[in-house]
């Protein structure tokens, strides 16, 4: 009996970290994202999801795009940035289609609908390294044997002291260059659709037959500290780029508001 009652947890904990906090951090990044793109139009102009956000409307697509072609969808249209948006109402889009009866292909679809969050995310922390010199450590999950609260906490702090001090160490001229950059992407790039959405929804009942299996295989091998590791460090950086995201687009909010008062 302790048996199934371990092997249930074990499989909980991995359909938490890998479908449900991503799905839950992703929407709730993405309502404020739509609120930023709703400003900038409402203060700047419609125009200005091009000028100011069209390089988070390109990162977005691109994901898209980057995802269907990865879990080899059959990639039909691809627009990075409609410059025309104003008559067919999208500011890009990507077509694609794919083989009902392919398990692989399916699940591509979860990530498919949910990589603008993770690639406009994947994009920052690059430019938040290279611009500011700041990174996250997560070296503190490479001996874990178990997830506790004690260990999520570690996680989150390290998370936390690396937004405090990522402009310690940067010069006035890159901390102003990556504002305008974080601002040009987190204005438009986090906002998903309900079509992304319903992508994101075709793909679950497969990712979690698939996540199932392999928690499955791992113990079987006694892989018990992998997953201790991949869980915790899903769970933290599911959540650090939600808290990633809420600042760089707080930012954009607040550019977006002085340029509005120009």
């Amino acid at each position: 009996m302790e048996i199934f009652s371990s092997f249930f947890q074990w499989v909980l904990l991995v359909l938490i970290a890998f479908a449900l906090v991503p799905y839950l951090t992703a929407w709730v990044t993405s309502k404020i994202g739509h609120f930023s793109k709703e400003m900038l139009v409402n203060n700047l102009g419609p125009n200005s999801q091009l000028v100011i956000g069209g390089l988070g409307v390109i990162i977005h697509e691109f994901g898209h795009a980057f995802f269907a072609l990865l879990f080899r969808h059959h990639v039909d249209r691809v627009q990075l940035l409609n410059i025309h948006y104003a008559n067919t109402g999208t500011l890009g889009s990507v077509e694609h289609s794919w083989n009902q009866r392919s398990l692989y292909q399916r699940l591509g679809n979860f990530f498919i609908g949910i990589a603008p969050y993770y690639m406009c995310s994947i994009v920052l922390l690059v430019l938040q390294k290279f611009l500011l010199n700041s990174n996250i450590d997560f070296s503190i999950f490479e001996n874990a044997d178990k997830i506790d609260f004690n260990l999520l906490n570690l996680g989150f702090m390290a998370v936390l002291d690396n937004l405090l001090s990522m402009y310690s160490h940067a010069s006035w001229l890159f901390i102003i260059l990556s504002i305008i950059v974080f601002t040009l992407i987190a204005s438009t790039g986090y906002d998903l659709s309900v079509e992304d959405f319903h992508t994101v929804n075709q793909g679950v009942i497969p990712w979690v037959i698939v996540l199932i299996g392999i928690t499955i295989i791992c113990l079987i091998f006694q892989q018990q500290s992998f997953l201790t590791m991949a869980v915790g460090v899903m769970i933290i950086f599911s959540i650090a780029f939600m808290i990633q995201a809420i600042v760089y687009i707080c930012f954009s909010l607040i550019v977006i508001r002085i340029l509005s008062l120009l």
